[in-house]
């Protein structure tokens, strides 16, 4: 007796365990991207943050009298931060001054 291949019963077996491989690829595979973005925008805020307070400190008499709003344009102005495509240039921060930690706060507004 000779072998004719696969009966079509088997064949849908296999098309529906690939199909099902499939998604499970295709389902972890876009929570690693969403991931990658949650980490980028992450890093960008600490960015903001770190340089925001480094010009809070640069300007510390002043963030200790009056709390202080700024924008992106401001630190690159200032030169603490490099915004080649114009990313923070419209991003708004508040740097106030925290007596208790005596320390720069800032607050990222927009």
């Amino acid at each position: 007796m000779q072998n004719r291949g696969y009966t079509i019963p088997e064949l849908i077996i296999v098309i529906v365990v690939i199909g099902i491989f499939s998604f499970l690829l295709i389902n972890k595979t876009s929570y690693a991207f969403a991931s990658t973005d949650d980490v980028a925008k992450e890093t960008e805020k600490m960015i903001l943050i770190k340089t925001s307070t480094a010009y809070g400190n640069s300007i510390l008499d002043q963030v200790k009298e009056e709390e202080q709003y700024i924008t992106g344009k401001d630190l690159v102005d200032a030169g603490f931060l490099v915004d080649e495509d114009n990313k923070y240039s419209n991003i708004k921060l508040k740097i106030s001054y925290n007596d208790a930690t005596d320390s720069v706060n800032v607050e990222i507004l927009g």
